[in-house]
C-alpha cells in the first residue's frame, strides 16, 4: 500500500469529500500523511487556527514543532492540547503493519470548559469520521493496486451510516455526490429531485456538473419515462440524453454511456442519480454500486420529508408567507444584525382596512382571494432580502434590512397604492401600515409595538394611509 497519499488520490477531490464529511458531522478535520506533511487543508473555520496557520495549512513553527512530536510518538489514537489550547483527537490512518497517515479532529467551537457528556459525544463523532476516512482511504488505495471489492463495501457501508443520520438536505446531497466522487473516481455524477411532474437536477459534481444544476426535466418526457419505468438503473448513451436540457453543454466523449439510477422508495420516486464511470464495472461492483444508491435513496426521502415538515412549521398555508412564530425568529437574527454591525432596519405593520366588514358581506372564499391578491401585491412590491409575513387575520409584517425610515416610507407607499388600485371583486379594498426603525435598545416585542402603535395611528387619521414613528 502506498504510504503518501499524495501519490493515488487528487487533492481537490479528497479536500472536497473531507469538506463535506466535516460539515455533515459539524467538526474539523485535518490530515497528514505518512510523513508528517500536510496533505488537506482545515475543513472548517477554527478561528484560532486560522489566524495562526494562514490559508488553512500548518505552517506556525509552534505548531509544526508540537505536531511533529505528537505524530511521531502516536501509536494508534490519543487526546491531546496543542499549544493554543485546542482539543485535538488524533487517529493513525491505515493498518497496524502500513501507516498512511494521520487524521486530527477539532470541534469547530473552542470552549475552555467541557462537560464529560458533550466531551464523549464529540469523541463517538470523532470516531465514526475516523471510521470512515479510514475506510474510504483503504478502499481507495487498495482498490487501485488489487481491485478488491470488500473494502469498497467497507467505505459505501461506513457512508452510509452517516446518510441515514443526516437529515439536511444540502448536507445529504453533498456526501451522496462526494463519496462517489471519491470512491469511484466517476467523470460526472447529479442528483435529481422530483418536484411534482418534474425533476429538479439539485446537486452535480464532477468536470462541467455545474452547467447541471437547476436544469429542469418533465416527467413525461420519454427518456425520464423510459428511466422510471423500471426499478433497475439505465445505461444511456450521451447522444440520447442530449435531448434534456444541460447535456448540449457537456464535454462528454462521444459513445460514453451514463448510468441513471431511479430513486425509489416506499414513498415512490423521490429523484435519480446519474454516473459516468470511468472503467467498465464488474456484477460484484454493481451490486455494490446498487446498495450505495438504495441508501441514498432513503436518505433523500427523509431529508425532503423533513425539510418539507420545517418549512410548513414556518410558513402561512393562505400566502406562502412566513408565519408569527418565524417573523419572530428572523427579527432577532435582524436586530442582532443592527446592533453588531450598525445595518438599519425598518418593519411595516400592515393591516387590511375593513376586512372584517367584507368578509361578513361577501364571504369567507371572497375574503381568502382578498389575503391572497394582497400577500401577491406586497410579493411584488418588496425586494427579494425583504421578508414579509402574516402577523394574523389581515394582519402583515414587512422587515426590510438595511432600510431606513425614508427608504421605508416609499415602500409602504408602493404598497398601499397598488391595493388601492387593484381591481379586488365586489369593492374596492385598501389598507393602512405603520412603518418604525429600529433602534439598538429595541427587543422583538417593543420594536412590534411601536410599529403596531403606528399602524392605529394611521387607522385614526382616517385609514388607506401610513404613519411614521419617529420616537
Amino acid at each position: 500500500m502506498p504510504t503518501n497519499l499524495l501519490l493515488s488520490i487528487s487533492v481537490k477531490y479528497w479536500q472536497d469529500f473531507q469538506d463535506t464529511l466535516a460539515k455533515v458531522m459539524d467538526a474539523n478535520i485535518y490530515i497528514f500523511d505518512a510523513k508528517g506533511g500536510s496533505f488537506s487543508r482545515f475543513s472548517r473555520p477554527v478561528e484560532l487556527c486560522q489566524e495562526l496557520n494562514k490559508e488553512g495549512k500548518i505552517c506556525n513553527e509552534k505548531c509544526i514543532c508540537f505536531y511533529k512530536s505528537v505524530l511521531g510518538s502516536l501509536e494508534d489514537k490519543g487526546m491531546f492540547t496543542c499549544p493554543y489550547g485546542v482539543r485535538l483527537y488524533m487517529y493513525r490512518l491505515g493498518t497496524y503493519a502500513q501507516n498512511m497517515g494521520f487524521l486530527v479532529i477539532t470541534p469547530t467551537r473552542i470552549r475552555t470548559q467541557v462537560g464529560s457528556e458533550e466531551e464523549n459525544t464529540f469523541i463517538t463523532k470523532a470516531h465514526s469520521i475516523y471510521q470512515t476516512i479510514n475506510e474510504v482511504l483503504k478502499a481507495i488505495l487498495e482498490n487501485n493496486l488489487l481491485g478488491l471489492r470488500r473494502l469498497e463495501l467497507n467505505s459505501i457501508y461506513e457512508i452510509s451510516r452517516l446518510l441515514a443520520s443526516t437529515v439536511e438536505l444540502d448536507k445529504v446531497l453533498d456526501l451522496i455526490t462526494n463519496s462517489l466522487i471519491i470512491i469511484y473516481k466517476v467523470d460526472l455524477c447529479f442528483v435529481g429531485l422530483r418536484e411534482n411532474d418534474k425533476i429538479r437536477i439539485a446537486q452535480a459534481k464532477g468536470e462541467y456538473g455545474h452547467l447541471l444544476i437547476g436544469k429542469e426535466w418533465p416527467m413525461v418526457q420519454p427518456l425520464i419515462e423510459q428511466v422510471f419505468s423500471k426499478v433497475e438503473p439505465s445505461s444511456l448513451s450521451i447522444e440520447k440524453l442530449m435531448t434534456l436540457p444541460g447535456f448540449t453543454s457537456l464535454e462528454i466523449a462521444p459513445g460514453k454511456e451514463i448510468m441513471i439510477y431511479p430513486l425509489w422508495t416506499a414513498l415512490g420516486a423521490v429523484g435519480l442519480l446519474g454516473i459516468v464511470l470511468p472503467v467498465f464495472m464488474d456484477d460484484n461492483g454493481s451490486r455494490n454500486l446498487q446498495i450505495y444508491v438504495n441508501f441514498a435513496a432513503v436518505a433523500l426521502a427523509n431529508a425532503k420529508l423533513i425539510l418539507r415538515l420545517e418549512r410548513e412549521a414556518e410558513t402561512d398555508f393562505m400566502t406562502g408567507f412566513f408565519n408569527k412564530r418565524s417573523l419572530r425568529n428572523i427579527l432577532v437574527a435582524e436586530l442582532e444584525k443592527t446592533v453588531r454591525y450598525g445595518i438599519p432596519l425598518s418593519v411595516i405593520f400592515m393591516d387590511i382596512d375593513d376586512f372584517k366588514t367584507y368578509n361578513d358581506t361577501f364571504g369567507h372564499m371572497a375574503g381568502d382571494i382578498v389575503l391572497q391578491k394582497t400577500a401577491e401585491i406586497i410579493k411584488n412590491s418588496i425586494r427579494t432580502v425583504d421578508i414579509a409575513s402574516r402577523y394574523g387575520g389581515e394582519e402583515f409584517v414587512i422587515i426590510l434590512p438595511g432600510t431606513k425610515g425614508e427608504g421605508a416610507i416609499a415602500v409602504a407607499e408602493r404598497i398601499r397604492r397598488s391595493i388601492e388600485l387593484y381591481p379586488f371583486p365586489h369593492r374596492q379594498v385598501t389598507a393602512s401600515l405603520g412603518i418604525t426603525s429600529a433602534k439598538n435598545s429595541d427587543s422583538v416585542d417593543s420594536l412590534l409595538g411601536r410599529a403596531d402603535r403606528s399602524l392605529y395611528q394611521a387607522k385614526r387619521q382616517g385609514k388607506n394611509c401610513f404613519y411614521l414613528d419617529l420616537s
